[in-house]
């Protein structure tokens, strides 16, 4: 059973104007329905440019326009950087007059990233669920026509203070009801780990993955889902419990009496992959111990898992001249699940996400390890050799002198998509079909996870949409480069449309339309946009 408690939020301030683009909404969808939003009909949509710089050639009757590539930074589903346990990090949230915690020096962000501890969305009992705290964090991204990444974290914390160790924190990352009837340790560090793998841990936490997916496997509304719920931090280590020595894998054979059994790890990737089929997954990259096998087998399954690194900026000097995460960690977990079990681990990025968080923050880069630019740009350019979608930032105020360097990964992250060329007969006949030639590329790193699919439509003078059509062709396969330097492929297009019955003189335009036919991508091409349909042509239909 699910248990919903919150006050809907006044949708209705934002329910589009009359004559503009808005977004749809499925009621049928879980989220829509698990959360409580069928009072939203439409949001308001509402952006334009005018910027129109292209070749025009005509041979034969036939229109060639050449868009002009675009520089500009494009805020896109899912891709960039990410807003951490807050909506906007231009927006102060502290309320106090003598507090502004806005981040202005932070950019512009499409998704937005959120945990919650276990005890928060279960806290009485076994059968209730109370998902309250997602579905309000659902609504404010919802308005801010942002997405949400979701992870749950699981380990306890207990109290260091003298008299009271080992006594369980208010704070529980695990529910009452749960601690009472599963056993675990408390380390020497005072975090209390439990048996991930015993039964009775196991079926509790299938049955909340369980509805978890059942309210929330909506790519409309959720980027991904970490594959966390395990170690500290929900990051398949136990670091804060044994410091220097929180390596999961070495604790594989019941060393320290912490798991029952250690191979039953693996049905964590099972149960995320059953509970989630249209939300990207994303597991948490661990180690090169041979006994971690987690990362290999949540990406090597008919619809694999991408994976994420934390600490990304900890290369040589960042701690050690000996070791670091971007240098050594990195590369020997990939290597590690390449052995056991997946061995396109490194080319998983073209069927799901890879993504980062930094380590510390970028303040910590310049003011603790004297980071330049060029050290940034280094970093950054780590995440995009390996086609990273995300880094999470954690909304930390970034040094003057590193904006460059964010400025020009934003425009590489995840995908980018520019239209090359479209061809097209100058005149036509009403209610006849129409061919249109088109070439594309991918000038990002990594290819969309999302569906979308290329859409047309002919605009009047008076800007009424006279006939639209999207075509059943999506961009999943629009592949870039395989290296970040190398020149992005392009990708030639054929579709056949209809045109207007009525006659006259049209705009021909284009998007790149969602599962509900909204326009949801901004385009890099410079030329003339309302609410991400561009005007590309015009048509004469006779």
């Amino acid at each position: 059973m699910s248990v919903f408690k919150y006050s809907p939020l006044f949708f209705s301030l934002f329910l589009t104007a009359c004559g503009s683009d808005s977004e749809h909404v499925d009621m049928s969808d879980p989220v829509v329905i698990g959360c409580d939003l069928s009072d939203i009909n439409s949001l308001l949509v509402n952006n334009k440019t005018y910027e129109y710089d292209a070749k025009v050639t005509e041979v034969d009757g036939q229109v060639r326009v050449e868009p002009v590539s675009s520089d500009k930074l494009l805020v896109n589903p899912d891709i960039g950087f990410t807003d951490f346990h807050r909506i906007d990090s231009h927006i102060d949230t502290d309320g106090s007059q003598h507090v502004d915690n806005s981040v202005p020096s932070y950019p512009e962000t499409s998704t937005v990233y959120y945990r919650w501890d276990w005890s928060a969305i279960q806290p009485n009992n076994e059968n209730e669920f109370d998902f309250t705290p997602i579905c309000n964090v659902v609504k404010e991204a919802v308005i801010a026509h942002k997405k949400l990444a979701i992870r749950i974290t699981a380990m306890e914390e207990t109290s260091q203070v003298p008299g009271k160790e080992g006594t369980i924190l208010e704070e529980s990352r695990l529910p009452e009801w749960l601690m009472k009837k599963i056993s675990g340790k408390i380390s020497p560090n005072g975090p209390f780990v439990p048996d991930f793998t015993s039964e009775t841990y196991l079926t509790a936490a299938r049955n909340l993955v369980q509805e978890l997916g059942n309210v929330f496997d909506s790519a409309d509304y959720i980027t991904s889902i970490d594959i966390g719920m395990v170690g500290s931090w929900g990051e398949w280590n136990l670091e804060d419990a044994y410091p220097g020595d929180g390596t999961l894998g070495l604790y594989a054979s019941g060393e320290k009496g912490l798991f029952s059994n250690f191979s039953r790890f693996s049905e964590y990737a099972d149960m995320f992959e059953s509970a989630f089929t249209q939300v990207p997954r994303v597991m948490l990259i661990g180690s090169s111990n041979k006994n971690e096998t987690f990362l290999a087998q949540a990406t090597s399954s008919t619809k694999p898992a991408g994976w994420r690194a934390d600490c990304l900026g900890d290369k040589y000097g960042y701690f050690s001249n000996s070791w670091s995460h971007m240098d050594e960690g990195y590369p020997e977990a990939l290597a590690n699940a390449e052995q056991h079990g997946s061995p396109d681990i490194k080319s998983i990025w073209k069927q799901a996400p890879v993504q980062f968080e930094t380590c510390d923050d970028m303040t910590v880069w310049k003011t603790h390890h004297s980071y330049t630019i060029n050290d940034v740009t280094e970093v950054f350019n780590y995440a995009l050799d390996h086609h990273a979608s995300l880094i999470n930032a954690k909304s930390k105020p970034i040094p003057d002198e590193f904006q460059p360097a964010v400025q020009e990964v934003l425009k590489k992250l995840g995908y980018r998509f520019e239209l090359i060329s479209l061809t097209h007969s100058k005149e036509v006949l009403a209610s006849s079909s129409m061919s249109i030639t088109s070439e594309w590329k991918n000038s990002g790193v990594a290819p969309s996870y999302y569906p979308y699919r290329l859409a047309y439509r002919f605009v009047d003078a008076s800007g009424n949409v006279e006939a639209k059509q999207e075509t059943s062709r999506n961009v999943l396969d629009w592949l870039p480069a395989e290296t970040r330097t190398d020149a992005a492929p392009v990708i030639n297009l054929q579709d056949d449309i209809n045109t207007p019955a009525l006659t006259g003189i049209y705009d021909l335009q284009i998007a790149l339309v969602n599962d509900l036919g909204d326009a949801q991508i901004k385009l890099a091409i410079d030329m003339p946009q309302e609410n991400n349909w561009y005007t590309i042509s015009k048509v004469t239909i006779n």
